[in-house]
């Protein structure tokens, strides 16, 4: 009785495990067939961070020469002084952002991307800060859609204090789904659909990263601003591209050149033109350009 039951289980797993593998490699497809729900989706839009961030490089010095936990002490070391310092330099920086409401151009930038498809159905934006699995359960729970659509934005200095970053995770994840525990909802193997779209605005002419600091801080904020406000407005646009690829844009994108981008090594080229590159990189849409351009 017990060899037959092992034997029904297994054969279970070898029907559903190649179609969750299937669904793994296609994460960042939203299938032609599952766009349009009935009843639309539901829209959640979070912003966890309540100001300016900088990128800390990971420092792999010190697990490189001693290994163990010697090793992780001095990269912890080493990363900690990069924080105090670019905690030093974007101090000013964030100063002058004392009235920039980020939070509306997240929610903009998310309804121009629904908008721009009508099949989404997306529903009222709902806002808030904490993105923590209990958060988003929760969200499943008492929506009244099939499907919830989850747009993360962060936003950043890179660690040289080059560029602005803004990302816009995305994820759609169903209200009812064949788990065991209703938190399994949100793991990747699970979800309709996931996405990173990345803008990068770069300083013109960039240099040390004391002097982009103080062009970043100059003219209260004013070259921060704008690139966070271009960063925002790309975003908008390449969402609603992102939501649309195709198994077959994956592949393409795939036989594209490498990109010499020394921020993503190994993307690869989509498109490159006098308004800025746009990359394909770790399933993700990256477009990068320079402010001013």
């Amino acid at each position: 009785m017990f060899r037959t039951t092992l034997l029904v289980a297994l054969a279970a797993l070898l029907l559903v495990e190649p179609a969750a593998a299937r669904e793994r490699r296609n994460l960042n497809v939203l299938q032609e067939n599952a766009r349009a729900i009935e009843g639309g989706r539901a829209v959640y839009v979070l912003v966890t961070q309540p100001e300016l961030h900088v990128a800390i490089n990971p420092s792999g010095i010190g697990a490189t020469a001693s290994g163990g936990l010697i090793g992780a002490i001095i990269d912890s070391s080493i990363e900690q002084n990069r924080a105090n310092n670019a905690e030093a330099g974007i101090t000013p920086i964030r100063a002058t952002l004392f009235d920039f409401n980020v939070d509306a151009m997240a929610i903009d930038a998310t309804n121009a991307a629904t908008s721009a498809l009508p099949w989404f159905g997306g529903q009222a934006v709902a806002f808030g800060r904490d993105n923590s699995p209990y958060t988003k359960n929760a969200a499943l729970d008492a929506a009244t859609a099939n499907q919830v659509a989850f747009f993360e934005y962060g936003y950043e200095l890179l660690p040289d204090f080059s560029a602005v970053r803004v990302t816009a995770s995305i994820s759609i994840a169903n209200k009812v789904a064949e788990v065991r525990r209703p938190e399994q909802r949100l793991q990747p193997r699970y979800l309709a659909y996931s996405q990173s779209v990345i803008s990068v605005v770069q300083l013109p002419n960039a240099t040390e990263r004391e002097e982009n600091a103080a062009r970043w801080a100059a003219n209260d904020g004013a070259l921060t601003r704008q690139a966070l406000t271009g960063a925002f407005n790309e975003i908008s646009v390449l969402m609603p591209r992102a939501l649309q690829w195709t198994d077959a844009d994956v592949e393409a994108a795939a036989d594209r050149p490498r990109s010499t981008n020394r921020d993503y090594p190994g993307a690869r080229t989509l498109e490159d033109s006098g308004d800025g590159a746009l990359l394909y990189s770790m399933g993700g849409v990256v477009h990068v350009q320079t402010l001013g351009q």
